[in-house]
């Protein structure tokens, strides 16, 4: 770290195959370059990186176009994103953010959605944006909610990422069976039917195994050509702390897919042209609306949660407008903007990491107070373990 520089912000994330063995390594690079107008340092470091109990931590930092091995002190800051492919990845980032008790969280996690869920019920405003949820206990649980719901049930597990292993199950018309649909552990899609009920949930069980999931009622969220969509919006503190929105962008999958993630092979395009196209006049009041909910929810999570750094907001539009929260991520992507050629989003989408860093290092490491004041939302601080988020 120069002398000039006012903190070593340091970038956990977890190992993957190639060169470098990280993952997201273009948008690190990015922050790499962009660091020292914030007068920061960035390190790259996995968990494995941390020695002698938090005295040294050896990652990998850019120079002249290139990832090097570096060595540096404790950081001074920690961006956690590590996404967990595994429980012993998840045990190895807990010991490294132990092992460094003086460095700053950048943000806490959030818990998983089921506790989301719980958290954001308390509000009357957030509680009319969620659907029926309910945790998946076994499959007489499941066949009493498809009894009750016309388009099936949707389950997916409470801490899974882009879409994999996810479920659409349905009872199957002028048979006593249902027919499954869905994506596997390594995203690929598939779709069995079942003559026989009980034969059909048996499988589903199987499938689940020792997974926690979550059972809500499938929402048709399909654009008049048949695709799945939904509405990413990203939220994110800027350089005084505060919330603002970043941008947002439509999440496009392919006909017949169960989900719109980019990782199950969606794309990205512009909010309020493809509003007007499919809701006509409605689109400029869903698009206000979108909004408008997309500045509730920060807050209302950060009261119960700790403080965060930025949000990843998911939400489902029906053919009648009405606006459903999908999935809250607090490790967003951000190639959304890219893929929908909003250079403004995409550039503030990379630095306000960097800002946010720079806000709390000028600060002291004092919590900023909440944008918006108090939430009012009741309840103790929630203990967590992070999700992985998409």
């Amino acid at each position: 770290m120069t002398e000039a520089a006012l903190g070593l912000l340091g970038i956990m994330t977890c190992r993957r195959n190639g060169s470098p063995s990280i993952s997201e390594s273009s948008f690190y690079s990015h922050l790499c370059r962009l660091a020292p107008l914030f007068d920061l340092n960035v390190t790259i470091f996995q968990p494995d990186g941390v020695r002698e109990v938090g005295k040294r931590v050896t990652g990998l930092k850019w120079r002249n176009g290139e990832w090097i091995s570096t060595e540096t002190s404790p950081p001074d800051i920690v961006y956690n994103r590590c996404f967990y492919g595994s429980k012993k990845e998840r045990i190895a980032a807990a010991a490294a953010l132990t092992a460094l008790p003086m460095a700053l969280p950048w943000s806490r996690g959030l818990p998983d959605k089921w506790g989301v869920h719980e958290i954001l019920k308390r509000s009357s405003r957030a509680a009319a944006l969620l659907t029926d949820t309910r945790l998946y206990t076994g499959s007489r649980h499941l066949s009493d909610m498809l009894a009750e719901r016309e388009y099936g049930v949707f389950l997916k597990p409470l801490a899974g990422t882009h879409g994999k292993r996810t479920l659409h199950t349905l009872k199957r018309n002028g048979v006593l069976g249902v027919s499954v649909r869905g994506r596997d552990r390594d995203n690929v899609p598939f779709h069995h039917n079942f003559n026989d009920q009980k034969e059909g949930l048996d499988w589903i069980d199987r499938f689940i195994g020792p997974r926690r999931y979550l059972m809500q009622p499938y929402l048709q969220l399909t654009s008049r050509s048949g695709q799945p969509f939904d509405v990413r919006v990203l939220m994110q503190k800027n350089g005084r702390g505060l919330w603002e929105r970043t941008g947002m962008a439509v999440r496009l999958g392919t006909c017949g897919s169960l989900t719109s993630n980019l990782h199950g092979g969606g794309t990205a395009i512009p909010v309020l042209p493809f509003l007007q196209e499919e809701y006509g006049k409605a689109g400029k009041y869903i698009m206000a609306q979108l909004v408008e909910d997309a500045a509730l929810l920060p807050p209302l999570l950060e009261a119960a949660c700790g403080r965060l750094g930025e949000l990843g907001l998911d939400f489902g539009i029906d053919g009648g407008g009405r606006i459903t929260l999908l999935e809250a991520n607090s490790k967003p992507g951000r190639t959304v903007f890219r893929l929908t050629g909003d250079h403004r989003a995409e550039k503030l989408a990379i630095e306000n990491p960097l800002r946010y860093a720079r806000h709390l290092l000028l600060t002291n490491r004092r919590v900023p107070a909440l944008s918006g004041g108090s939430s009012g939302v009741p309840g103790r601080m929630i203990t967590m373990v992070p999700k992985e988020d998409s």
